[in-house]
């Protein structure tokens, strides 16, 4: 129990004061996206038996459907716009996972390859996903809770982990 406690002070008190923009950026946000992934993954994988190949076109669902619905809903939280943009993930996983519920086999690895082209596909040939950018990169509007800004590095590293952190706490518990 100590060493989760000295981690997540590590992570709440020395890493926000001391780390550089750099390595928040380039380093710890990519590493809890992939945390999380890896989260997802442990809980598909190592508790249910199953494969996933496309566990990268979810989180991409996710991501797109957090920016649009913090884009087009004027004045939505960001806590309802993440659990709405997992429920959008959520959605489109069983629209790919439905096939293969009569199959025996790697077929859910199959299903969720075949989401990981669609969803590809899809993203970059509507334009509405990424509001109408012709590079298809998307830029995160303002965001804020309860008044604290999260638009530099520090404020999104501290929403990352303090995600990372409940998810993965939700997780243990199942």
């Amino acid at each position: 129990l100590a060493l989760p406690v000295a981690l997540i002070a590590v992570a709440y008190g020395l890493i926000p004061a001391y780390a550089s923009s750099y390595l928040v950026e380039a380093i710890l946000l990519p590493f809890l996206a992939l945390s999380l992934a890896a989260v997802g993954l442990n809980l598909l994988t190592g508790y249910c038996g199953q494969l996933s190949l496309g566990s990268s076109a979810f989180m991409a669902v996710g991501a797109f459907a957090a920016y649009n619905f913090n884009l087009r809903v004027e004045g939505l939280p960001l806590a309802a716009t993440m659990i709405l943009a997992g429920i959008s993930a959520a959605g489109i996983g069983v629209v790919f996972g439905l096939p293969s519920l009569r199959l025996r086999g790697f077929y859910l690895a199959v299903s969720t390859l075949a989401a990981q082209f669609f969803v590809q596909w899809a993203l970059t040939k509507f334009g509405w996903f990424s509001n109408d950018n012709p590079s298809g990169v998307i830029s995160a509007p303002h965001l804020a809770v309860a008044g604290f800004s999260l638009d530099r590095a520090t404020g999104r590293y501290l929403l990352s982990v303090t995600t990372v952190i409940v998810l993965t706490a939700l997780v243990w518990r199942l």
